[in-house]
């Protein structure tokens, strides 16, 4: 089955499904879909492709989309959905940048090419399909077509009756999980610290061991980059020395250094400097340059300086960097590395001495845990019981309007041996078809026609936990027939009358309470398959199909029996 759950701001203003276009996408060339306010119904031989639209209208709301969905010989396969959305949806779309004025409708296009990439745009502008399934909470929600099959597991029993409860159930179920984590949380430390005595009795051994001997070597961050450096110069200290010297003398020298004789320049240029404007310009760029190179001479003079060092300063850095690296080979390959190792060491030494203080600390933290997750899940535990007692008599009132008049259903809160993360039971459907049998699992007794039902009918109980819906229908037909399918259409007809249905369906029964109605046709051309999606219009075109639907074929016989469930619909 295939879900989709339109949701609306008001009673006057509901989000509303208009139009999807097709364009190449399976085997769909050209399609333009308008769909009803009421029902819209597919119908169409079997294997016409009737669920393809429903392919297409999930891929227009962000479902993960290949290659393979593009029509073969084309070069992208294109999705457009239009809908009206209701204030909130406008809201948040504006706020995200996706505006859309009042009275306008929204668009989602989305596109996938030859070679399996995806593009998408919202309102116009480009998004991506995961912005798309963000939002598509506020728009749709699609569940699969494989959706009875998930009312085989318990788990999705306990999601349903969450579910049906609102939120209240939903936020007293997250107070568990929160409370859960933090007992998990409590006992894990707990355990760490209480595990073996003789293993953390190492631990702390070699932590302390550790930490005595890299809190003695006081380490910087850092340092040993800067000893190396300083190592290196002390090893080539006196060629440093003659080199600074030579320079400084180039530069310095009264006689024939570089500053005298730009001295010398910038004299005799000086008087001629005001002859001209080259000469002016030559005489700063002498005085600047012997600037220069006094400073030069200076920054050289006071290097020269740190080339006399204290006896012993040398040995001293090599004895410090040979203890940097033997700390290095035991505890990490950098100072970085060592200072992390010193605070791990130092956490496992202070958690040890102070054991006692911590385990007593710890067990307080794990009682008060358990009893939070106890008051959390006895509140959660009482919305659950009466989440499932109200769904119970929602779905009953359901299954009288099924063909299941006879039928029952329950809701059985099984309780858990321990709380867990969802609390302290489980929930499993149970139900009997018939009069005089016992009630057992859902998952056990029900057939496929009847699972189909009780799937329908926890559906429609579900959707009146909300304002409006639109329902989408995919195979909830599967496995009925005749007066069952009657019944079945029915309850349809009745839910479109307070909101979009959608449903694709081989049953007349079902097609018949259609407000829109279209048919599927597969053609075959020049070695090419195609399916064109045409609307069934006038009371003869829609009478002749419901004919074919019931017997293959439209002749008297079968038209009259169309025609009288079309009388019945109205």
């Amino acid at each position: 089955m295939f879900l989709l759950k339109l949701h609306s701001g008001n009673d006057t203003l509901a989000a509303m499904i208009r139009r999807l276009e097709i364009k190449d996408y399976g085997l769909i060339e050209a399609a333009e879909i308008e769909f009803s306010d009421g029902a819209t119904i597919f119908t169409g031989e079997t294997g016409s492709g009737k669920t393809m639209i429903l392919g297409a209208l999930a891929c227009a709301m962000g479902a993960r989309a290949s290659a393979d969905i593009v029509r073969r010989g084309a070069a992208r396969a294109v999705v457009t959905l239009a809908f009206e959305p209701d204030d909130a949806l406008r809201e948040r779309m504006t706020d995200d940048g996706f505006e859309v004025d009042p009275g306008e409708e929204a668009t989602i296009v989305r596109e996938v090419s030859e070679n399996g990439k995806s593009s998408v745009r919202v309102n116009g502008r480009a998004s991506t399909a995961s912005y798309v399934r963000e939002i598509a909470p506020l728009v749709a929600e699609i569940v699969g077509q494989h959706e009875a099959q998930r009312l085989l597991s318990p788990a999705y029993h306990l999601e349903l009756v969450d579910r049906f409860g609102g939120e209240d159930v939903e936020s007293a179920r997250a107070a568990v999980r929160a409370a859960y984590d933090t007992l998990v949380e409590a006992t894990r430390e707990l355990d760490r610290l209480t595990g073996d005595e003789r293993r953390a009795q190492q631990r702390y051994d070699d932590a302390k061991y550790a930490l005595e001997e890299l809190d003695g070597l006081a380490l910087i961050a850092g340092e040993d980059e800067r000893l190396t450096e300083r190592r290196r110069f002390l090893d080539n200290v006196e060629r440093i020395a003659s080199s600074l010297r030579a320079a400084h003398e180039a530069l310095a020298s009264d006689d024939a250094g570089a500053g005298s004789s730009l001295g010398a320049a910038a004299a005799a240029l000086h008087g001629i400097s005001e002859m001209s404007g080259a000469l002016a310009e030559m005489h700063a760029q002498a005085t600047a340059l012997q600037s220069e190179v006094n400073d030069l001479a200076t920054s050289i003079a006071r290097e020269l300086d740190t080339t006399e060092f204290e006896p012993g300063e040398l040995e001293a850095i090599n004895a410090r960097l040979d203890a940097i690296d033997r700390a290095k080979r035991k505890y990490g390959s950098t100072i970085e590395a060592l200072l992390t190792h010193a605070e791990e060491s130092r956490r496992v030494v202070s958690d040890f001495e102070g054991k006692d203080a911590r385990t007593a600390e710890l067990t307080r933290a794990v009682t008060q845990a358990q009893a939070g997750l106890q008051a959390a899940a006895a509140k959660l535990s009482k919305l659950r019981a009466a989440s499932a007692k109200r769904l119970c008599a929602a779905v009953m009132t359901e299954l009288k309007d099924l063909a299941l008049a006879s039928a029952r259903f329950d809701v059985a809160v099984l309780p858990l041996e321990r709380i867990g993360a969802d609390g302290a039971e489980g929930i499993e459907f149970t139900f009997a078809a018939n009069a005089g049998e016992a009630l057992r699992a859902l998952t056990r007794v029900a057939s496929g026609g009847e699972l189909s039902r009780v799937l329908l009918a926890l559906v429609v109980a579900l959707a009146s936990t909300r304002e409006r819906v639109a329902l989408v229908f995919d195979e909830i037909d599967a496995g009925i027939g005749g007066a069952t399918a009657t019944a079945v259409g029915a309850r349809l007809g009745r839910l479109a009358e307070d909101g979009q249905v959608m449903c694709v369906t081989h049953l007349a029964q079902l097609a018949t309470w259609a407000n829109r109605h279209y048919t599927l046709e597969k053609h075959e051309r020049r070695g090419a398959t195609t399916i064109s999606v045409l609307e069934v219009v006038g009371e003869e075109e829609r009478a002749a199909e419901l004919a074919r639907m019931l017997s293959g074929e439209s002749h008297a016989v079968a038209l009259e029996h169309a025609r009288t469930l079309m009388k019945a619909a109205k």
